[in-house]
């Protein structure tokens, strides 16, 4: 079981952010994500889209934010937990709580911070009868890094409010 002062639940921006405000009163945090690293939305769609409203950046890259954030929290030596997401909570007698994730992971603290932004991150598949075959093969969720689409023919169905564009190319 990991046990921590303070369990935060989304490595995004503000996740991040939170171990840097909790570091300085001396406090030690895990954070657990369902995305692979950490950045939450940030690195996992648009890392290099220009971000306009962070105080003191007139522009940054996401990316390049979320890099800031990992190096601004080091001396803090968060722990984290990737690729997994916090499924369950529950209270103890002794006034702890502790967050179970989908793979089993328990996590112990007597503070939960959720910082789950859009929830947890999954695409929006369109229904469309076998799709999944030409997943990473023609139909991206994400564009991660719009260089590689460059003199391809692709087809951009929008970004969705609250979700994931989707994008079919050609080759």
């Amino acid at each position: 079981m990991i046990t921590t002062d303070i369990l935060i639940i989304g490595a995004g921006p503000t996740g991040l952010f939170t171990v840097f405000e909790a570091g300085l009163l001396q406090l030690k945090c895990h954070l657990v994500d369902a995305l692979p690293q950490p950045g939450g939305q940030l690195a996992e769609l648009y890392p290099k889209k220009p971000i306009y409203d962070i105080p003191g950046y007139p522009e940054v890259l996401a990316g390049e934010l979320v890099d800031n954030l990992m190096k601004q929290i080091e001396p803090f030596q968060p722990g984290f937990t990737l690729g997994e997401r916090a499924e369950t909570l529950e209270r103890t007698e002794d006034d702890y709580f502790i967050v179970t994730t989908n793979k089993g992971t328990k996590h112990k603290s007597k503070v939960v911070a959720i910082a789950g932004g859009l929830g947890s991150f999954e695409p929006r598949k369109p229904e469309i009868s076998g799709i999944e075959k030409f997943e990473d093969r023609g139909v991206a969720y994400m564009v991660k890094d719009p260089e590689q689409y460059r003199g391809k023919k692709s087809f951009d169905c929008g970004r969705r409010r609250f979700g994931p564009r989707l994008v079919y190319f050609l080759k």
